[in-house]
């Protein structure tokens, strides 16, 4: 941490120096990367000319509602072009502390699916205390208490906040360990901007999104298809994916909107089985709905917000398994400044969460029992001082089955000097056991379970100017009452255990957009403890990038790389996997003519070019070397 520090005060003074000050103070926040600043020379110069590659919009209000937490930003560009095979995966490229684990082209559902988000030792599977939030709405299965993995396409997506650390008290159940809020585009001019990528790889595989913007008057459009076929690098590996999003909004006036958004899935797959006891056929089959409407009125500091949404999913297996599932609620939010240092968040939310499970083969059902909730919550950000924020929240949640709870949080943000800055958070978070764990013996199940509960506390200290990101932090992670899975089937047992205490720490340092270099390193050290399955101890991602623009010529090339170190198959450090280390590279050139309006972009990933051979779960081995080539074309 002392070199962290020095590290922060050398880059403050190098500050001084540079005429843009107060970079990332609360009140002129400036954007950082190089397309957002050639957008707004494209627009100050040449407001008649179409956009110059894709529409980024910036919503009125930050993602991040919090200043004090630890979070990380990132743009749907850089997701958008990321060699990782998933959305997931490319977040955890961009932070150590998020692990994500993989299989191959697909996560997956069932037996030997791969997908689990972990955050501070909190998180993955059969757990899901990481909670997925897009466009205000919380995802995740009513029945198994997760998100599909693979339904996060980031053929829309503005940008993705990871907020680790949990936040119960603005998402509720499952925001244990961590949040990640994904936030899809529209545009913000009247037009159209339609992209389709179309791409060929290893293993016959085959994929193809195309999405559109429109904007004319009063109505927004946002649609996308994306498709994708492969048969795998094993046998058993392959399967498809169909995902498609449309959602539409009408202003009735420039303070009053209502947005309808629906999102469709489709998956089907196999688990292929570990390579020593490969299965044979083991197919699932899995469709998902996701539908909500938002009604939103903003007027001068008042913004009122209103989400009713509806997820519904059916799910079947191969060996009989077959279910229907939903979670319905809605959301009401009021956000308002009292003062011109005080804002307050006010909000209600209620979820209704059940489901109906059937053995095809024999028509025996399983009774499971809906679970409900109900909660209010609020939050008030103080700003006494101009670079100090001081926030604050509580959320009362109401549950038919298990009762009533206190949630609770409190932060402090100093912006100290010129992108010095340092903020301190502790919550109080919850989840609540999923119908899976309580009723299905699949493989087992305990009624008598209890909700858990984590008490999450960090402190970080950072330097963050126009070209250099230097930050560091250190975390504490309490959890009661977990629920963990002990034994195999038919003799496993699902229980509550009593404590455990995670402590770790967290660097970054990045350099943008240096002459046509951009770099960054992380690093992740965590003690987990006894309860090792799945936790790494270490992990550190890199990236290397270099990017050349000569008129409507542009040329980037980017190398990835991540190190996962202390792998575990089994608690108390049983069953160790060998060190994970695998590098991409990617290799972009992009053609834009203004006049013409449309762009070619034909890219190339390299992946695992070092044909590493390793496994995020034992007897699932990743693929070796493998290429993926694509051309996108946008009209624009």
């Amino acid at each position: 941490m002392g070199l962290i520090l020095s590290l922060g005060w050398v880059c403050a003074s190098i500050a001084q120096e540079q005429d843009a000050a107060n970079i990332d103070s609360p009140l002129n926040e400036k954007k950082q990367s190089v397309e957002e600043n050639h957008e707004e020379k494209s627009k100050e110069h040449e407001p008649s000319k179409p956009a110059l590659y894709e529409t980024i919009v910036r919503s009125k209000r930050p993602i991040a509602r919090d200043r004090t937490q630890d979070d990380l930003k990132v743009e749907g560009k850089t997701l958008r072009e990321s060699p990782r095979a998933s959305t997931l995966e490319a977040l955890s490229q961009e932070s150590s502390g998020v692990y994500v684990t993989g299989r191959g082209a697909l996560h997956g559902v069932s037996n030997g699916a791969t997908g689990g988000v972990y955050i501070r030792g909190l998180g993955g599977s059969p757990n899901s205390q990481v909670l997925v939030v897009e466009d205000g709405v919380p995802d995740y299965m009513g029945i198994f208490g997760h998100p599909i993995p693979d339904a996060y396409v980031p053929f829309l997506i503005d940008d993705a906040l990871v907020i680790k650390g949990g936040d119960s008290v603005l998402y509720g159940t499952n925001a244990l360990g961590g949040v990640v809020v994904l936030r899809n585009r529209w545009r913000e001019s009247d037009g159209f901007e339609f992209f389709n990528d179309a791409a060929f790889g290893s293993y016959s595989t085959l994929q193809e999104t195309t999405s559109t913007l429109y904007r004319t008057g009063k109505l927004d459009l946002a649609a996308a298809l994306h498709g994708l076929t492969t048969k795998g690098h094993r046998t058993g590996a392959g399967g498809e994916e169909v995902v498609g999003h449309l959602a539409t909004r009408y202003r009735f006036t420039p303070n009053l909107s209502l947005t309808l958004r629906n999102k469709v899935v489709h998956l089907k797959g196999a688990d292929p089985g570990p390579v020593t006891h490969p299965n044979i056929d083991h197919w699932f089959d899995v469709w998902r709905n996701n539908t909500s409407t938002r009604l939103e009125w903003q007027r001068n500091s008042v913004h009122l917000t209103g989400t009713p949404f509806f997820n519904l999913g059916v799910h079947r297996l191969y060996d009989g398994f077959f279910s229907h599932d939903y979670v319905a609620g809605g959301i009401v939010e009021a956000d308002f400044k009292l003062h011109s240092s005080t804002q307050v968040l006010l909000g209600f939310s209620s979820q209704h969460v059940d489901g109906r499970v059937e053995n095809r083969i024999d028509g025996e059902q399983t009774p499971v029992e809906a679970l409900t909730n109900l909660s209010v919550y609020n939050q008030i950000t103080l700003q006494p001082l101009k670079p100090l924020s001081i926030v604050a929240g509580a959320r009362f949640h109401h549950s038919f089955t298990y009762g009533s709870e206190i949630l609770y949080k409190g932060g402090i943000r100093w912006d100290i000097y010129r992108g010095l800055y340092a903020h301190t958070r502790i919550a109080r978070n919850f989840r609540q056991p999923t119908i899976r764990e309580l009723y299905l013996p699949y493989p087992v199940a305990n009624p008598d379970l209890r909700p858990e509960y984590s008490l999450n506390s960090d402190f970080s200290l950072g330097f963050k100017s126009q070209h250099v990101e230097v930050s560091g932090t250190g975390y504490r992670t309490q959890a009661d009452d977990m629920i963990r899975y002990f034994g195999s089937w038919p003799s496993a047992e699902v229980v509550n255990i009593d404590h455990i205490v995670i402590w770790g720490a967290e660097g970054r340092i990045a350099l943008r957009n240096l002459g046509p270099v951009s770099m960054s390193v992380s690093r992740d050290w965590q003690d987990v403890g006894r309860y090792t399955r799945q936790n790494p101890s270490s992990k550190l991602n890199f990236t290397l990038e270099v990017n050349k623009e000569l008129g409507p010529h542009f040329m980037s090339a980017s190398l990835t790389g991540e190190w996962v170190q202390g792998l575990y198959m089994s608690n108390y450090s049983r069953d160790p996997i060998d060190d994970v280390f695998s590098m991409d590279l990617a290799f972009r050139y992009r053609y834009v003519s203004r006049e013409r309006g449309f762009s070619l972009e034909p890219y190339l990933f390299l992946r695992n070019f070092l044909d590493r051979r390793y496994a995020y779960v034992e007897g699932y081995p990743m693929p070796g070397f493998n290429v993926l080539m694509g051309l996108r074309v946008g009209i624009l």
